[in-house]
């Protein structure tokens, strides 16, 4: 051991420590976002400590996609709720919500729902939410269902292929 060696530091300049800290992290911050915490960093001899920066990795959601401060949702609806219109219950990052389908919605329309996106984590304004509609049709119909829909295509005789021939 050298004269001026510190068995603290091993001669680096530079003390390790382990402290625990509770960080409030902002409602809305991205992924690839940074957080400063002032102070917390890695300080030189004789000088104050520098700022921690956090990198914040985000994990990805099953069913909510983010675009800038929007969501966006694909909605499994059944064809009746889709042709007649309907009040059907919607998770939003907030919990759970009622959206309105007017009738005759097609699937692959979107909807919006002001409002219901993420906060911006400066302004605290929000993004919308966009519902992607997807009609969903049962996969397996019993002979009565079958025979229901079979005079259900006899009264409305509508061919959306049409304008291709």
């Amino acid at each position: 051991m050298g004269k001026g060696y510190c068995p603290s530091c091993e001669g680096s300049g530079f003390q390790t420590r382990n402290e625990n800290l509770t960080i409030r992290i902002p409602a809305g911050v991205r992924d690839q976002g940074k957080l400063r915490i002032p102070g917390k960093g890695r300080s030189l001899p004789g000088a104050k400590p520098g700022d921690l920066v956090l990198n914040i990795r985000v994990m990805p959601h099953p069913y909510f996609r983010r675009e800038q401060n929007d969501i966006h949702l694909d909605l499994p609806i059944t064809i009746f709720e889709a042709a007649l219109g309907a009040s059907v219950d919607t998770p939003t990052i907030d919990g759970r919500t009622s959206l309105k389908v007017p009738p005759g919605t097609q699937s692959g329309q979107i909807l919006r729902m002001r409002g219901k996106g993420a906060p911006d984590p400066q302004t605290g304004r929000r993004g919308d939410q966009y519902v992607h509609i997807q009609i969903v049709i049962p996969e397996k119909l019993d002979e009565k269902s079958k025979k229901l829909l079979e005079e259900f295509g006899r009264l409305n005789a509508y061919n959306p292929r049409k304008k291709f021939f």
